[in-house]
């Protein structure tokens, strides 16, 4: 039986917070539900009250309605909230309380957001940014399918744990996505301090806290590194340009269908936005005895179909991906190894005219 889910969700504009709910509801049924933070309704004592947001929190959240959250949801500008007894409260408070029990947190910003603002949230460490601006119903969808992640994750890590040979980090993930082949690949992109999940590892049978502080960390490396990254996996832009096919053909039924294999349906695969495992695309090109991608679809599609085009200039092939503007780029016309880029995101580059127009934000 599939775990069931909760979401408690941190919102201090009233019409705002009964649309995100219902709409949360909408996208988590038949397996979840969500629930507002109503902090009023329990009853602290004036020592209790004394103490910081954070662990009083922390125990509200550990008691039911709360117990047994897989995310917490959160404005990140709570300063309207009518909840006397936790008057002035941000989201800062609320991360903490969540890390404390190794809760996974989703926030956004109801502001306008910058065009830039996804690429900036690298700074987000353990912590999803999700876009206010794309409406309410996206934003409960894209909050939802992460809620399911992890959920699934947190389920099936007791079992890959206990598997002899899973003795790091990498070779965890790549059993729970099963491609074991991809271990090496994937710890190309390790991030953070993982002494504390060596020492998990360690243990001859990890407790229930244990298991959802790995899932809590593996969860935010899939998301926010490996799945965000292009190199181990492709969006559907890096995609195309990596194959060698023009961007509008990729995105045609006919086209993406050769590469239907390759499709990755792990922890947050999102149908609205696909993602490919490169490596099985490089086996289906040369399982079908073709040069590239561009080959293999002309030869099964449409012999018309395009090349893929540098979004700097046209005439040259492109093969990578702009993080910023989003484009297919060729390797001249780019910069790469940015030191905030994980090792194993090969194909992650920022176009030459990108990288003069944020040079102070990038670093080296």
């Amino acid at each position: 039986m599939a775990t069931q889910i909760k979401v408690v969700l941190f919102e201090d504009t009233e019409q705002i917070r009964s649309e995100i709910l219902e709409a949360l509801k909408k996208h988590l049924a038949p397996r979840g539900t969500a629930l507002p933070f109503e902090g009023g309704q329990f009853k602290e004592s004036s020592s209790e009250q004394d103490k910081m947001y954070e662990a009083r929190l922390e125990k509200i959240l550990s008691s039911e309605p709360y117990s047994g959250t897989t995310l917490v949801v959160a404005d990140r500008d709570l300063s309207k909230s009518k909840d006397s007894n936790f008057g002035g409260l941000s989201v800062n408070a609320v991360a903490a309380a969540a890390q404390r029990l190794a809760i996974p947190i989703c926030s956004y910003a109801r502001q306008p957001e910058l065009t830039d603002y996804e690429w900036r949230g690298r700074w987000e460490e353990g912590h999803i940014v999700l876009r206010f601006s794309d409406g309410e119903d996206e934003l409960a969808r894209r909050a939802a399918l992460a809620a399911n992640g992890f959920a699934d994750i947190t389920a099936g890590l007791p079992a890959v744990i206990k598997e002899k040979g899973n003795n790091s980090v990498a070779k965890i993930l790549a059993a729970l996505l099963g491609k074991r082949e991809f271990a090496e690949k994937i710890a190309l992109y390790t991030v953070g301090d993982q002494n504390r999940l060596s020492e998990i590892l360690a243990k001859a049978k990890p407790n229930m806290q244990q298991v959802q502080e790995m899932s809590h960390f593996l969860g935010y490396w899939l998301w926010d590194s490996l799945l965000r990254y292009p190199g181990l996996f492709v969006n559907e832009i890096a995609a195309g340009s990596y194959l060698n096919i023009d961007t509008a053909a990729f995105s045609q039924a006919a086209v993406r269908s050769v590469f239907d294999e390759g499709l990755y349906n792990g922890p947050f695969a999102d149908g609205k936005n696909p993602q490919w495992w490169r490596g099985m695309l490089d086996d289906i090109v040369s399982r079908e005895n073709s040069a590239d991608g561009l080959e293999l679809v002309r030869k099964k599609v449409d012999p018309g179909i395009g090349r893929s085009k540098c979004c700097v200039d046209p005439d040259k092939q492109a093969g990578y991906y702009c993080i910023i503007s989003r484009l297919p780029v060729s390797l001249e016309n780019s910069k790469g190894g940015l030191s905030w880029f994980p090792r194993g995101a090969d194909l992650t580059r920022i176009s030459n005219p990108k990288f003069e127009e944020y040079g102070p934000w990038l670093g080296a």
